[in-house]
């Protein structure tokens, strides 16, 4: 039989309560769509209430706002619930019951290429034709997948994983507990050049990238070294696929990096700032902490902490909020002026006759 836990054991997990047969037993975790009476499904956002009430699951994982002391929304009425204090949390624990991560066998493979002077630490793998180049360091419970490329003196921390084709160029240093996935390239040239004579002349790019400890780069995503000093992630950050971060950039601790999202430059971001999909910083810019930087927009200017922005270029949410209804109604406001000019002409003729 595969794995399978009551919700008592579930709700131990994580800090829950159940309201039900705390004894039920769940095989599996699913959407409201795909679940079964074996499953565990989550009501966690409002918007799915009706399709729960529709779901053959047999339990239910909710937050405490869908259950008011031991009476439950009338959408899971009957239902066996766990009842956790912070569903999205929660999901994240169940699911990692269900699923724990294996790592592959230490060593390293046969068609793998090891440079000299190489610290490998305890319970390193190296997977198949991928290359450590000379004077690398990997710390102890290391996973260097298939077809990755760690330049010289570069540096990985404890448990990091890194996926399949991802190149570290050399000098760079990952951090502990950090997850690099399929294509991620970390210290690539900056783009920087001088103009003279007509042309664009290269400017060395010797700096380094730092990744610090706990960070997570989205697949496709890169990271640029600058002409000198450091480009650095901050702890804790997560950066979704296709995200650029520009040579010398320096971002906080907790930052969040939506997909094809970007930071140009030097640019220097807070701790904990939020830059939604496809949203841009521009060069040589300041952003303080805690900032909150709506999708699709592009920041020319340095933002101050807690600021929430949206737009091109971006401003205060609230304003742009009030342009932006005001602008769905352009047609509108265009007719009622061309009947506020008739009726102006209108006087000026009857006071000239």
């Amino acid at each position: 039989m595969g794995t399978e836990f009551t919700l008592a054991e579930l709700a131990d997990a994580v800090g829950g309560r159940v309201l039900g047969d705390d004894g039920r037993l769940v095989v599996r975790v699913a959407t409201l769509a795909d679940a079964d009476v074996d499953a565990l499904s989550f009501l966690t956002n409002r918007k799915y209430r009706n399709d729960a009430t529709t779901s053959a699951a047999g339990a239910f994982l909710v937050g405490e706002d869908a259950v008011s002391g031991n009476t439950p929304d009338p959408a899971l009425a009957g239902r066996d619930l766990v009842v956790a204090p912070s569903p999205y949390l929660a999901l994240a624990k169940i699911l990692a019951k269900f699923h724990p991560q294996s790592r592959p066998t230490p060593g390293v493979d046969p068609d793998a290429r090891v440079g000299a002077d190489v610290e490998i630490g305890e319970r390193v793998h190296v997977g198949p034709y991928s290359v450590i180049e000379a004077g690398c360091r990997l710390a102890d419970d290391v996973v260097v997948s298939a077809g990755c490329y760690v330049g010289h003196q570069s540096a990985i921390g404890e448990r990091t994983m890194i996926h399949p084709r991802v190149v570290l160029y050399s000098g760079t240093s990952v951090g502990a507990d950090c997850i690099l996935h399929a294509g991620v390239v970390l210290g690539a040239d900056g783009f920087g050049f001088a103009q003279a004579d007509g042309r664009h002349h290269k400017i060395p790019q010797v700096g380094t990238v730092v990744v610090e400890d706990d960070v997570e780069i989205g697949a496709n995503s890169a990271v640029d070294r600058g002409a000198i000093g450091e480009t650095r992630i901050g702890a804790g950050s997560k950066l979704d696929d296709l995200v650029m971060i520009a040579h010398g950039v320096k971002t906080g601790r907790g930052g969040l990096f939506v997909g094809q999202s970007g930071v140009a430059g030097s640019s220097v971001i807070g701790d904990h700032v939020t830059v939604a999909g496809q949203s841009g910083v521009a060069g040589h810019l300041t952003i303080g902490d805690r900032v909150v930087i709506a999708a699709k927009s592009a920041v020319f200017s340095d933002i101050d902490p807690d600021s929430f922005v949206a737009g091109v270029p971006a401003i205060d949410h609230r304003e742009w909020k009030r342009i932006h209804a005001s602008s769905r109604r352009l047609g509108e406001m265009r007719g009622e002026i061309k009947e506020l000019r008739r009726q102006i002409e209108e006087l000026q003729r009857r006071s000239e006759s």
